[in-house]
């Protein structure tokens, strides 16, 4: 097909009925549809791109450096919590790099960091207030870096891109989302070989799903790929022809079309020019190169403690054309030092480690100093430094008492001191401990959290048990509680009994052990020798199985011996005690 202006018309017609509520759903991408609007001036910039730039003006293969930072999404930092290995990261990029291989893109990995944030990690949809939120606080850079973020999404969605034309190149919304399970060496099969990631950032770069537009033409913008009805659903051979009265077969081995991941292998000629010009127009601060970025995690920079040494992991990221050498580091408000010196090659990423102590709470930047005088300003990390976390067990020991075959609870609180915040995760418990709720977690600073023991001593013969909870925390100087847990299994009560009156002789408040087979309702008084009732000190009221105790207020009774006479609906038991004036 050709592409002119003049058949723009026809796309423009067809894209407003060209949503992704009527493709096939086999892969699901949440990047909208281009609005009439946006289909019109993109078709144009990329005509005028097109005719402006001869085929020997083009830039050289991977001539633009593109820093990638990736923010790993979890609900915390367990198993199972949604973490994406380094391997799965590495070979993403990877990935990017042999599709895009043609263009004169070339990505580098420049930042790694994990999230502990569930409702950033788990059913995160395009648009919704967590999603905004989450590239507010995370998105490092974006005119001159692709953010990329893995997490659990929402409406089986695969991913989605911010299309250039649809955002400034400097607004915190630009980037790529990701489910996480669709890297390589995910578990979304088919679509767990990169190419959900390929597919995304072939968006960012401003290219159309090839179905965008349905058999109008030109279709997605684009020249050298036949028109299209929908996406494709697995990898149909041979390809359909959903056009027939137009040219070619469906591209189903295009990244822009819905084929599975293995169908996919390369993008057409007129698209990597199309990528070209939208850069160009919409992306120009990346295109233009020229600087050295330093990054750091997050969630390490957030948490730099008063005092004690941390290590910062800096990626310095290369786009210039010459070698940058890094030859140390200052920092406000704290000591730091950093090996070098170190020379980054031009389109490389060096992986720096900064021992960094904070001398007191408050901001602290870190600034990189290298032999040449580029881009400064983009060398320097910030973060805050807090006083450590530190934990604190409300209780020295937790002990508890059951009856064979029964089960309890009781409650600790673990407190955090310190200013920064405290994570906990349970590491060893005994088998006599059913469970512990929460067993991990996080406390700000200042704060505490009750944690309820769940005792269950099943099979276990009666008798006295000691184990300790084992709790692994960020605590600097105590990463590791332990709380001493003690438990008494008791032989199961036979017959209802009065144990031994205490204390006895007595005077005040009396107790009164008793013995019950089950959980049963109870009447109880204490009578003088005359058989006159004195106290009325239980009243039908249903008592646990074992040996609970009932409390005779025996303050303004006379001295003397008394009976204690204790029954349920089937049995009857007495004790005595003798009351001192």
């Amino acid at each position: 097909m050709r592409l002119a202006l003049v058949l723009v018309l026809g796309l423009l017609c067809a894209l407003g009925a060209s949503a992704q509520g009527g493709l096939s759903d086999a892969r699901r991408c949440a990047t909208p549809e281009p609005t009439l609007a946006q289909a019109f001036s993109t078709a144009r910039i990329v005509e005028q791109y097109r005719m402006a730039t001869a085929l020997g003006q083009r830039r050289r293969a991977g001539s633009v450096t593109v820093p990638v930072a990736v923010h790993v999404l979890r609900s915390g930092p367990g198993a199972g919590q949604g973490d994406v290995p380094d391997a799965w990261i590495e070979a993403q990029v990877d990935t990017l790099n042999a599709a895009f291989a043609a263009t004169d893109l070339r990505f580098v990995l420049a930042l790694v960091e994990r999230v502990d944030n569930p409702d950033w990690a788990v059913g995160l949809t395009l648009g919704s207030e967590n999603e905004r939120d989450m590239k507010e606080a995370l998105a490092l850079d974006p005119a001159r870096v692709l953010n990329l973020y893995t997490a659990s999404l929402g409406l089986d969605y695969l991913g989605w891109a911010t299309l250039p034309e649809t955002a400034a190149e400097t607004d915190d919304y630009q980037g790529v989302v990701l489910l996480n399970q669709s890297l390589p060496g995910g578990a979304r099969a088919p679509y767990n070989l990169g190419h959900t990631g390929t597919h995304e950032v072939g968006h960012w770069a401003g290219l159309y799903h090839t179905f965008s537009g349905g058999c109008t033409s030109p279709n997605d913008g684009v020249a050298d790929t036949p028109q299209q009805r929908d996406g494709t659903s697995g990898c149909p051979r041979p390809a359909p022809d959903s056009c027939p009265s137009d040219p070619g077969l469906d591209p189903v081995h295009n990244y822009m079309d819905y084929s599975d991941d293995r169908c996919m292998t390369g993008f057409t000629d007129g698209q990597d020019v199309r990528a070209e010009a939208m850069l160009a127009a919409f992306r120009p601060t990346l295109l233009a190169g020229g600087f050295a970025l330093a990054t750091a995690p997050r969630p390490v920079l957030d948490e730099l403690y008063v005092g004690i040494d941390t290590t910062v992991p800096v990626w310095v990221t290369n786009t210039t054309d010459g070698p940058v050498t890094v030859t140390g580091a200052t920092a406000t408000g704290a000591e730091v030092s950093l090996p070098g010196p170190v020379t980054i090659a031009p389109g490389a990423v060096a992986r720096l480690a900064a021992r960094v102590r904070p001398a007191r709470s408050g901001p602290v930047t870190i600034r990189l100093a290298t032999d040449t005088g580029v881009t400064p300003d983009l060398l320097a990390v910030s973060g805050t430094a807090v006083v450590a976390p530190t934990a604190r067990l409300g209780s020295p020991t937790l002990a508890a008492r059951v009856v064979e075959g029964g089960t309890t609870e009781r409650t600790v609180v673990l407190a955090n001191d310190g200013e920064g915040t405290l994570r906990f995760d349970l590491t060893d418990q005994p088998a006599w401990v059913d469970a512990v709720t929460p067993s991990a977690g996080t406390i700000p600073g200042g704060g505490s959290q009750a944690l309820t023991v769940a005792f269950d001593p099943s099979g276990v013969p009666p008798g006295a048990l000691s184990a300790p909870l084992v709790f692994a925390t960020n605590d600097p100087v105590r990463p590791t509680v332990s709380l001493p847990l003690g438990l008494d299994v008791l032989v199961r009560p036979t017959a209802l009994g009065v144990g031994a009156v205490y204390p006895n002789p007595g005077r005040g408040r009396i107790a009164v052990p008793l013995a019950l087979p089950d959980d049963l309702a109870v009447w109880a008084d204490v009578a003088d020798l005359r058989g006159r009732v004195v106290a009325q000190i239980a009243e039908g009221e249903t008592l646990p199985v074992g040996y609970p105790e009932l409390i005779w207020d025996a303050t303004g009774a006379a001295a003397g011996l008394y009976l204690v006479r204790v029954r349920t609906a089937t049995e009857a038991a007495v004790g005595r005690v003798v009351i001192l004036r």
